[in-house]
């Protein structure tokens, strides 16, 4: 009953520390967190209960210990700010105040495969009995260096998914680690695994997957399992499945030391909605950087540039945008777009989870660290349009943790299936090939996966940004940026259904855009040197912001473009600029 008292006191100084909820919000999270925190420590502290015992036995230990504890804390929150108790942990301690060893996984991403990666590995860990916290690599910049070593050498393990991109380079939030792997590998010392994501289209395959396990093999820290690798010009999915299944996890377990739950049961959400309009006291940090990055352009021209599509081609755009001062661009940089999901499918899916789509909400965690997905106080159809893919197909293993959503019967076993070793086929035939997303899903092919709007958010993939090299000069359009969009459509094989690409549709018809400007290593040569750019179709985009920024350089250089078309009376884009 004294351990009990502790950790219960623990746990309320803490929401004291950390909170900045409403009253009533926080009498709903007492209630709604108490049962779960108090099961948790009494089955730590009695390891010989189960876990159905643990809740009932806690209530009858405590007692009027957790009462009192309660309405103290919430006097102390009410009389408003005070220091925290020395007792309280901090966001580092309570990080490994469970008792179970500690997995790290850190991701360097780009296009946000690496994170979800992460993401599978955090519920599986879970489950085995590992406490699993995931890394954004670009926290782990010059000044928290050391507290990052120091985390890596005290846990059981640190797993390091890393993309390359372009051609053999670091993904934008992994550039500064890499950077410090390099300067003092000796640093990093430390129990550790890595898994390579690339493509073999390109020729430094993989480059930053080996070099990381290289530099953390010269640390002298063990390597605890083989090297993997995927190819995303194949199957990044299944190559990942099978290291994990077949090498990773094999591998880790024994360290675990047996202290795994219930794999069938739901997991706890990382991620706490508040139905509410209270502003947060700060903006709090995100986990996805280019959410909080982009800001609300308005369109000011959009014009078609096939001269016509009867042979079939799409839709190409030639699309403006007005940039604020605050935002600024160099020539041949990357223009990065939020897509929107259609407003159809966002009605039915809040109509699904019985939602209102113009619920205003804010996001939470339970440590003073918490990372947000994305930028709250938002509408919920906000969130559904801007922050979840609903289009996507889901990964199998999307489908094992939407399965613990569903009661059992015939959608359990129907994705359970799916997400088997036995099921690859059929996933591919009624998932992956028919392109169905988790949106239809849950409401046409297994409606009976009891999801919350907060569950969606938290299991859900985030939507991910799309790049187009910006097509004009920054010197001759500084106000404005400029895009070459060829709009994606096309009949689906396994359906007979039409469809049209999330981003590109969007911008198609939308008079505002949510954008961001991403640098490039696209670079002139002085005005002396003669260029070749080699363009075809919408690879011009890049070209013509290059040949802009030439004639107002008033470069002497020859400037020689090869451009490639399907007709030149159909889709020869900017014929009018290039003949002028």
């Amino acid at each position: 009953q004294a351990v009990i008292k502790g950790k219960v006191w623990e746990f309320h100084t803490e929401l004291y520390r950390t909170s900045n909820l409403s009253d009533t919000t926080l009498r709903i999270t007492l209630d709604h967190n108490l049962h779960t925190r108090i099961a948790q420590i009494t089955s730590q502290t009695i390891p010989s209960l189960t876990p159905m015992d643990a809740s009932p036995l806690a209530l009858a230990l405590a007692g009027t210990t957790v009462i009192a504890t309660s309405i103290v804390a919430y006097k102390l929150l009410l009389s408003g700010p005070s220091a925290p108790s020395s007792s309280a942990p901090t966001g580092g301690e309570e990080k490994v105040a469970d008792g179970r060893p500690v997995l790290r996984v850190y991701f360097g991403s780009q296009t946000g495969t690496a994170e979800g990666l992460g993401r599978v590995l955090e519920r599986e860990g879970n489950d085995k009995g590992f406490n699993v916290q995931v890394v954004d690599l670009e926290d782990w910049d010059e000044d928290e260096s050391e507290e990052f070593l120091k985390q890596a050498a005290e846990a059981k393990a640190n797993v390091f998914l890393m993309a390359t991109y372009g051609e053999g380079e670091p993904t934008d939030n992994a550039a500064t680690f890499i950077k410090l792997l390099k300067s003092a590998p000796e640093d990093f010392n430390f129990p550790h695994a890595v898994f390579g994501l690339g493509n073999t289209q390109y020729e430094f395959y993989n480059a930053m997957g080996k070099l990381v396990r290289k530099k953390l093999k010269e640390a002298g820290g063990e390597e605890l399992v083989e090297y993997g690798e995927g190819d995303d010009d194949k199957n990044l999915e299944e190559d990942f499945e099978a290291w994990k299944d077949e090498k990773f996890w094999p591998a880790l377990e024994p360290l675990a030391g047996g202290g795994g739950g219930d794999s069938e049961k739901r997991p706890e959400n990382a991620h706490l909605v508040t139905f509410d309009k209270v502003t947060p006291s700060k903006t709090p940090n995100p986990s996805t950087k280019f959410y909080f990055d982009a800001i609300e352009a308005k369109v000011t021209t959009n014009k078609e540039l096939l001269a016509n599509t009867s042979g079939g081609a799409n839709s190409t755009k030639h699309i403006e945008v007005a940039l604020p001062k605050s935002v600024k661009y160099n020539t041949a940089d990357n223009a990065g777009v939020i897509p929107h999901n259609p407003s159809s499918l966002v009605s039915a899916v809040a109509s699904h989870l019985s939602v209102d789509p113009s619920a205003t909400f804010t996001l939470k965690g339970p440590n003073s660290d918490y990372k947000a997905l994305f930028p709250t106080p938002c509408t919920v159809g906000s969130a559904l349009a801007k922050y979840v893919d609903l289009l996507t197909p889901p990964k199998r293993s999307d489908l094992k943790l939407l399965a613990k959503y569903a009661s059992p019967g015939l959608s359990r076993d129907f994705l359970n299936r799916l997400a088997s070793k036995d099921g690859k086929s059929e996933y591919e035939d009624k998932i992956k090939a028919p392109y169905v997303g988790i949106a239809a899903l849950l409401t046409e092919k297994c409606p009976d996966v009891k999801l919350t709007f907060e569950d969606l958010i938290n299991v859900a993939p985030r939507l991910q940004p799309r790049y187009y090299t910006i097509s004009s000069s920054s010197t001759v359009h500084p106000k404005s940026l400029h895009m070459t969009v060829a709009i994606t459509k096309g009949v689906n094989p396994s359906t007979s259904a039409q469809y049209t690409g999330v981003c590109s549709g969007h911008m198609s018809s939308s008079s505002k855009l949510d954008i961001f400007v991403k640098e490039s290593s696209f670079k002139l040569p002085s005005n002396d040197t003669p260029i070749i750019m080699v363009g075809p179709g919408t690879g011009v985009a890049p070209m013509r912001a290059l040949l802009q920024e030439r004639v107002s350089r008033k470069a002497k250089g020859r400037n020689v473009l090869f451009f490639g078309c399907r007709r030149k009376d159909e889709d020869w884009l900017y014929r009018d600029e290039m003949e002028g």
